[in-house]
């Protein structure tokens, strides 16, 4: 999917939004997408689907919120390192409450959980040290931040609208699938950053 290469033209469309949020400030909305993210969290793993439709709303708000911090930032002049630095450490954390939501539920499976959290973070990992080393934020593969919120987005309806379950030598649903797949692209994207950042290097 790799949805982070659309940035740039989402920004015409997530400009007129973050004018909207122009009292606030870029910390906050970064904040409230960690809080959001913790209570859809904690919604998975209640897994009734009243708690799921809340989930929905709170991974929406939360992903929306993470899109306009930045952008807000930088229409207020505001941008700074250590902002930079806040948004990448409560993504991380905001991904954490999350897929561990999913995992520990009773949608999920705790060890494919874990495998797609090593993918997610491992992906994440090697964008912000591709930067790190001066060859700039790499968000190049097939398994970005954007790509796994729509993901979420979509396997939520799916659990919401037509939960589906089969019985295997664990219980396959959307949700273990999803997390699956997060293991599976995710680390396939950590390694192609990895050799993008080797050969640049080189």
């Amino acid at each position: 999917m790799a949805l982070d290469t659309y940035r740039p033209k989402a920004d015409r469309f997530i400009e007129p939004i973050a004018r909207a949020f122009y009292r606030a400030s870029p910390s906050q909305l970064t904040v409230s997408s960690l809080a959001l993210s913790g209570i859809a969290g904690a919604c998975y793993y209640l897994s009734l689907r009243p708690y799921l439709i809340a989930s929905l709303v709170a991974v929406a708000l939360a992903s929306l919120f993470d899109a306009l911090d930045g952008k807000l930032a930088r229409m207020k002049g505001v941008a700074s390192k250590r902002g930079d630095l806040l948004d990448h450490v409560i993504d991380r954390f905001s991904d954490i409450f999350i897929l561990a939501g999913l995992a520990f539920s009773t949608l999920g499976n705790v060890a494919l959980g874990l495998f797609g959290m090593e993918g997610v973070l491992m992906t994440s990992y090697m964008g912000t040290q591709s930067q790190a080393l001066g060859l700039g934020r790499n968000y190049s593969g097939i398994m970005g931040r954007a790509d796994r919120l729509v993901l979420i987005i979509v396997v939520t309806v799916v659990e919401i609208v037509y939960p589906v379950r089969y019985a295997w030598y664990f219980q396959i649903t959307p949700v273990t699938v999803l997390l699956l797949a997060f293991g599976v692209l995710g680390n396939y994207t950590a390694v192609k950053r990895f050799s993008d950042a080797w050969r640049s290097l080189g």
